[in-house]
């Protein structure tokens, strides 16, 4: 009787790195999920390279304050002599205590359910860190330096990615230092090849070590070296509940020789492993809808999935067993 699944040699066949031309890489970002997470991404990025230039939020260190929606934000303290106690009491409350205290508790509740959400549907430093691998996978066969090679590399490809990711590597300096000084004299300067001394020096440095970072350690830095990233994965380590990516244990052997989903996350990851191990995790879903595509003869359907909740939690404590008990 013919089988409607992937047999065990053609999932071994896709343990390995997916060759670059393929199009399963197409046809993977062109499922509907992933359309909608190239969206979101590509908005944001364009929204944190025009916030500053419209105003939106910036620290203008010419200034001494914050800029937010055009309006100076202030906390409007006069010298000590002339406002009393309360009135600066009431300043720094209003102004500063408040506002970061309920930024903080909303990020809390939304990473507490969601985890590293943001980092896979929002974060422009993640969205240059897959687009990069992108590029790397096209012209290196590889989507890092420390990977081996799916296929071989295309002519020019090691210039190619020398200016990609200078490019790169520039235009995240700029945008940078456009959040702390004027940015609209800063980008004058830039086109006509004059930029004040200074800024001159924090471009060149913040050039050089974003192209050492894009180059060499980009999920690295993700996982291990980002703060912000770092803060998320312990709050959300910590939900038993929250958002996690689950796996169909009792179709274990479906896929014991499948390492799809594991090639394609961009953190490295193991999808399939318990929460501990992949607390970096980002929900971008890759995982999922590469299983999908694996699975897409398979009437049961994908093995991976996203859980929450009262299934999170059980999957978390049956899944060690169900692993130990798949490799006796």
């Amino acid at each position: 009787m013919h089988l409607l699944y992937l047999s065990v040699p053609e999932y071994m066949q896709r343990s390995q790195p997916l060759p670059s031309g393929s199009g399963q890489e197409d046809r993977l970002m062109n499922s509907g999920v992933q359309r909608y997470r190239l969206i979101s991404r590509s908005v944001f990025f364009l929204l944190f390279l025009l916030a500053p230039v419209l105003d939106i939020f910036r620290l203008d260190l010419t200034l001494g304050h914050f800029i937010f929606l055009g309006y100076d934000w202030t906390l409007e303290l006069a010298p000590a002599a002339g406002q009393s106690a309360a009135s600066v009491f009431s300043q720094l409350f209003w102004r500063l205590a408040l506002p970061v205290l309920l930024t903080v508790i909303v990020l809390i509740v939304f990473v507490w359910r969601w985890g590293r959400i943001y980092c896979g549907w929002l974060c422009p430093h993640f969205s240059v860190l897959e687009w990069l691998d992108s590029k790397m996978h096209y012209w290196l066969g590889r989507r890092s330096l420390w990977e081996k090679s799916s296929s071989g590399a295309r002519p020019g490809s090691r210039t190619v990615l020398f200016f990609w990711i200078l490019a790169c590597s520039f235009l995240w300096a700029v945008s940078l230092l456009s959040y702390l000084i004027p940015p609209l004299p800063l980008w004058q300067g830039i086109f006509r090849l004059q930029v004040d001394t200074y800024p001159l020096i924090f471009l060149c440095a913040a050039t050089v070590l974003f192209f050492i970072e894009f180059t060499l350690a980009r999920h690295w830095f993700c996982r291990y070296g980002c703060a912000v990233g770092i803060f998320q994965s312990l709050i959300w380590a910590a939900n038993p509940r929250g958002l996690v990516i689950g796996y169909r244990k009792e179709r274990g052997k479906d896929c014991r020789d499948c390492h799809a989903c594991d090639q394609v996350c961009p953190m490295r990851l193991p999808p399939r492993a318990h929460k501990q191990r992949k607390i970096t995790c980002t929900q971008c879903r890759l995982c999922i809808d590469t299983c999908a595509e694996v699975q897409k003869h398979n009437p049961a359907g994908s093995l991976l999935y996203w859980a929450s909740g009262d299934d999170a939690r059980q999957y978390e404590r049956q899944l060690p067993v169900i692993i130990a008990r798949e490799q006796e």
